[in-house]
């Protein structure tokens, strides 16, 4: 059964993670949460007043502990809700919570379902919802920030103003149409064309947020691809503070992708070492780029790495060239290596479209320069967007921008403008939640943990 056709029951769950702890939380919401305080605690404590009381189980008292009521709608699911707040032994908490559910028409709650009750009494939107998740799941600080600006409603606010617009626009023209003398606005076809063109750069750049905090969410990975024998493995070692790769001196050392994860300032960063690229007779090391350039396809960003004892400056436009047909227009940056050999400063400069930063992977020079570059491209420029990361998200901006695009492309005919303009609203309700069906709602709090 549907968890959105059990809404009216009262629901109880430990909200704590299971094992042995200092503190551990029962949450109870529903219409019988009086019956279960006065069984529990013997009283009605004040609302959203922390009180220290005895828990009591039958006629025995079982804990001390902090009990906070939240009577509705004044609560997180917009419920009469209770927190017990007790020892986080097993024991007390299971004993606790079976004494709650045998009371009668009170239940176990399902995961997610004190979310989905606070999403169906409008105490949050779907976004917000599902930034819970994010905060709960997230594996960085700056993704962590990204979850609680979502939460606060700042990536809903930008759908709800978009939805606005799109609302405000179908009125006028609908407007223009029934009311054709009436002394209205009329917008010119270059006005709705203008004003279409507004809504679907918009959409444009919220989706490229998205995308931004997908990255955000699993991580930046940067893959390390070039020849063999120019230090990538020795990069790798470097930039990960360890001897994972084998560094020898002889080339097509690395035959398989060799993967490590760091943490830069709160965002994560997936590093690869890759098989060196090159022209090869050698079946082992054809299965090796092979397996390189399927890395590549997957990465955020590239580092290509040359050797500065063999590659002149000039030489970088014709490597760089060559490289991003390979690499399907990802991000380059190109990494001069071996310093310490060519006698070349430690230095980062842009060219006209890429970055080249000169190193020493050896002596581990350099490592900073490559450090600040990543932050300065991802962290400080691309990541302040207040907004969240379900990949969802995208195919419903996208059928949005279809819909508006199509609703351009026949703005003479207004029945198909308002038409088109009627299912790109649909799209963006659909996001926030204005609209929903029972299997969304299961499919997103289905993920939750019991107890949130």
């Amino acid at each position: 059964m549907s968890i959105i056709n059990q809404n009216s029951d009262t629901i109880a769950a430990i909200a704590t993670i299971f094992g042995h702890s200092s503190i551990g939380i029962i949450r109870i919401s529903g219409t019988l949460t009086y019956n279960i305080t006065k069984k529990i605690l013997g009283l009605i404590p004040k609302d959203r007043k922390a009180s220290y009381l005895p828990f009591k189980y039958k006629n025995d008292i079982i804990d001390y502990g902090i009990a906070i009521l939240f009577n509705r709608p004044n609560s997180f699911t917009g419920e009469d809700m209770l927190e017990l707040h007790c020892h986080g032994g097993p024991i007390i908490l299971n004993t606790l919570l079976n004494y709650i559910i045998s009371m009668p028409n009170i239940r176990i709650a399902n995961p997610g379902e004190f979310s989905m009750r606070a999403f169906l009494n409008k105490k949050i939107d779907l976004v917000q919802a599902e930034s819970i998740v994010d905060l709960i799941n997230s594996n960085s600080l700056e993704f962590s920030k990204e979850s609680i600006n979502s939460f606060k409603g700042n990536f809903s606010y930008k759908i709800k103003n978009l939805i606005k617009i799109v609302d405000n626009l179908y009125s006028h023209i609908e407007a223009m149409i029934n009311f054709p003398d009436d002394q209205l606005e009329q917008l010119s076809n270059d006005m709705i064309v203008s004003n279409l063109n507004n809504i679907i750069n918009s959409i444009n750049k919220l989706n490229e947020q998205v995308k931004n905090n997908i990255i955000l969410r699993d991580g930046i990975k940067i893959v390390i691809v070039g020849e063999p024998n120019v230090g990538k493995s020795s990069l790798f070692n470097a930039l990960i503070g360890c001897n994972n790769a084998i560094v020898t001196s002889f080339p097509g050392t690395t035959r398989d992708v060799l993967r490590y994860c760091i943490n830069l300032d709160g965002i994560i960063i997936n590093i690869s070492d890759t098989a060196g690229i090159h022209d090869t007779n050698n079946f082992i090391e054809k299965i090796g780029i092979k397996h390189s350039l399927k890395e590549i396809k997957t990465a955020n960003h590239v580092l290509l790495v040359v050797d500065s004892t063999n590659c002149e400056i000039e030489q970088l436009d014709c490597i760089y060239n060559n490289f991003i047909k390979i690499v399907n227009n990802i991000p380059i940056t190109i990494i001069r290596n071996k310093a310490d050999l060519s006698n070349e400063n430690i230095t980062i400069n842009k060219l006209e479209r890429y970055y080249v930063v000169t190193i020493s992977a050896k002596l581990k020079s350099g490592l900073n320069l490559i450090f600040d570059h990543i932050k300065d491209l991802y962290i400080k420029n691309n990541y302040k967007c207040n907004t969240i990361n379900k990949h969802r998200y995208f195919n419903i901006l996208h059928n949005a921008t279809l819909h508006l695009i199509r609703g351009k492309q026949h703005h003479l005919y207004y029945d198909i403008l308002l038409e088109e303009l009627k299912h790109a609203k649909h799209y963006l309700d659909s996001i926030i939640g204005n609209v929903y069906d029972d299997k969304l709602l299961d499919k997103i709090f289905s993920k939750f943990c019991v107890g949130k």
